[in-house]
């Protein structure tokens, strides 16, 4: 009889997630100015191959003026979608970095999820757009769904970090511990990302409200001191040569870790998601709440199902 772990996938090795050498852009063609810096920086980093893909939704879920375009006028339309995405990926190309580009029919979420398995894209990079209410819960809500159904990173540009090019290569990170789930293999993440582009990394705890409340504020140096003891062990080779610095922090999890990255003018927040299912409603879920109010952009890692099945089997 096979065992249990033997029927499930082995988990993607942090090193793959840290350095992927196949990079996945979600572009609705008006976010290049803004998404492919970043998408070559990181793909610069680690020598990946970028892969830029649109989705074009499907006729029946147009607005009704749609009905009257006639055919030729939709051929028209794919092929200014193709040219736009060529240019794209040409202006990638010539700052050295290969590129390939995907057009297909369906909902963004449902092709970006395609596209992932078929080119074993270690990365998902898009743009959660502010243009308005309606605009930031259609933008958000596909992050969110991406996020419950991949089990790989996703860089999200929000809408207060699109103009902060500077972000692109990243001197600073920040990384909220939450010390639950695999929060280890979060922290071994990070450094990673942290040596790929010799920036500090910043370890931020938030304990539970009822935790904080019994802590004399006095005492919170010796909680910073005795968390690095455990998040980063003294001498573990994975921390060689990254400055790391660790914080604590008490109060609402979003406003403490945004605060946190505003005053160490942090270039990205790590966020390690545990949720095994997609985030709904949006209201609910820290990861779309710092991606709205953040001004750096937020890279999201959500631990696979298959990982809880794996641990859940070993206990």
């Amino acid at each position: 009889m096979q065992s249990p772990l033997s029927v499930l996938p082995e988990p993607i090795p942090t090193s793959a997630l840290a350095s992927p050498k196949r990079i996945l852009v979600a572009t609705d063609l008006t976010d290049g100015e803004y998404l492919i810096p970043h998408a070559v920086a990181q793909a610069t980093a680690c020598g990946a191959e970028i892969t830029l893909v649109h989705a074009i939704l499907p006729a029946e879920t147009m607005p009704v003026d749609a009905a009257t375009i006639s055919y030729v006028d939709w051929e028209r339309m794919e092929r200014d979608i193709e040219t736009e995405l060529c240019k794209l990926a040409h202006r990638i190309e010539e700052l050295g970095v290969r590129c390939r580009t995907v057009i297909a029919h369906g909902f963004a979420a449902d092709v970006v999820e395609k596209e992932i398995k078929q080119t074993h894209a270690t990365r998902l990079i898009m743009a959660s757009h502010g243009r308005g209410k309606w605009g930031q819960f259609l933008m958000g809500s596909v992050a969110n769904q991406l996020l419950g159904e991949v089990n790989i990173p996703i860089f999200v540009v929000g809408p207060h970090s699109t103009h902060r090019p500077e972000h692109a290569r990243p001197k600073r990170i920040l990384h909220p511990v939450s010390l639950t789930g695999d929060y280890k293999r979060g922290v071994e993440f990070a450094i990673e990302l942290a040596r790929n582009f010799d920036a500090t990394l910043t370890l931020l705890h938030i304990p539970d409200r009822d935790v904080g409340a019994s802590i004399h504020p006095g005492c919170t140096l010796t909680w910073a001191e005795n968390l690095f003891a455990t998040l980063v062990p003294e001498g573990a080779p994975t921390v060689s040569g990254i400055p790391i610095e660790v914080r604590v922090a008490f109060g609402n999890v979003v406003d403490e870790i945004r605060k946190e990255a505003a005053r160490s003018h942090d270039d990205w927040i790590v966020l390690g998601v545990e949720e095994g299912s997609p985030f709904w409603p949006l209201k609910d879920s820290i990861a779309y709440k710092l991606i709205a109010c953040a001004e750096c952009p937020v890279l999201a890692v959500r631990r696979g199902p298959y990982e809880q099945e794996r641990a859940a089997a070993t206990n």
